[in-house]
């Protein structure tokens, strides 16, 4: 059979066209009620994550602390701090939560000198169907053939992320306000929440660039704190600190390996489903997972066909979506049963090592199968 003379369209997609937007179809049928974001829910769980992270970590900085306090007290301390932190991802998606946003600011934001700022215009890139998984996503990196040696480099980078922050803020910050070359030329450069370096961020407009340079302002204010601190006795609170930062970075990039994409990099984006298709759902709850992936971050591919649900709603959503779709659907075939499965596919479908790059990506052959071009 002779091929579709360009400008067609085949029958094998039309049909394609057709099931995707059944499928489509279904998840907005199925979560439209889960929409609304309950923001009590959010204040609760973001004070109670902060203010457990700090407490451990000034437990953790006491200078008479035991050491196997002071070690339960760190990794207690990463891992509240991690949960609170990821809030950053909720409220790129919930802009309508202004009160929170201010709340996590405060309490977890500023503190820890990642602010919005640094991943409000990265993010925007991450979803948009013209830039998805090309080089112009900064959240994402090819891993085709050499995801071992990108996970050590990324696990290694996380060593500078405290110098890198308050580089940014400290030294950098500041001399945008003097220097507009800095702010114009650097600053989109630098130490912004990426995976993919270097990457140059777009910048931010209108009242989400005013909100910027406020939080700019405050983050500069406890970078030099922090900075003072070191030189007049709180060493162990500016060093405590830098090693909780360090244990996000650490716990975020192991969950990015294993439950987000496959990072294979395309010269054109994709599309909702495209993008499910490239991306995972980690199925069960262990402790793992629960550490891992806070707030919802499990189901990822969840996120990307139906990016505005709360973090609260995708564990009802993910359920009527694999009660009602067939297994051969884009969304079914997203989901491993694990965290160790979801790495697996990573390296299985990214590494030579494993074999060809069509064989290894046998333990995700639905999607990979659904998707074998840009959408």
């Amino acid at each position: 059979m002779s091929p579709a003379p360009i400008g067609t369209t085949s029958p094998a997609d039309g049909e394609r066209r057709h099931q995707d937007e059944a499928e489509l179809a279904v998840v907005r049928r199925l979560t439209r009620d889960l929409r609304p974001a309950a923001a009590r829910r959010y204040v609760i769980d973001v004070t109670g994550a902060a203010l457990g992270a700090w407490i451990a970590w000034g437990v953790a900085a006491w200078t008479d602390c035991p050491p196997g306090l002071r070690l339960a007290s760190l990794a207690t301390c990463s891992a509240l701090l991690y949960r609170a932190l990821m809030f950053i991802h909720e409220l790129y998606h919930q802009p309508a939560l202004h009160s929170v946003r201010h709340l996590w600011h405060l309490l977890v934001g500023i503190p820890a000198l990642l602010p919005l700022l640094l991943y409000q215009p990265v993010h925007h890139l991450h979803h948009r169907p013209d830039s998805y998984g090309t080089v112009a996503d900064g959240e994402y990196e090819q891993l085709e053939g050499r995801s071992r040696r990108m996970a050590l480099k990324l696990l290694v980078l996380n060593l500078g992320m405290p110098l890198a922050m308050l580089v940014r803020f400290g030294l950098l910050g500041p001399l945008g306000w003097i220097l507009p070359v800095v702010r114009r030329e650097f600053l989109p450069r630098f130490a912004h929440l990426t995976m993919r370096m270097p990457f140059t961020a777009p910048p931010l407009r209108g009242a989400a660039a005013a909100e910027a340079a406020r939080i700019d302002i405050a983050c500069t204010l406890w970078a030099w704190l922090l900075i003072v601190g070191l030189f007049t006795g709180h060493a162990a609170l500016v060093a405590t600190w830098a090693v909780a930062l360090i244990g996000v970075a650490t716990l975020n990039t192991l969950r990015a390996l294993g439950c987000t994409h496959l990072y294979r990099e395309r010269d054109e984006g994709r599309d909702a489903l495209g993008q499910t298709a490239d991306s995972v759902n980690v199925e069960g709850n262990h402790l793992l997972t629960r550490i891992l992936c806070p707030i919802g971050l499990q189901y990822h591919a969840l996120h990307h066909i139906a990016p505005s649900l709360p973090y609260h709603a995708l564990p009802e959503a993910h359920r009527r979506l694999v009660s009602a779709l067939p297994a051969e659907s884009v969304y079914r075939q997203s989901s491993v049963p694990s965290l160790w499965q979801g790495w697996l596919r990573v390296v299985r479908t990214c590494d030579p090592a494993a074999g060809t790059s069509a064989k290894c990506a046998g333990i995700a052959a639905g999607p990979v199968s659904r998707r074998p071009g840009p959408a």
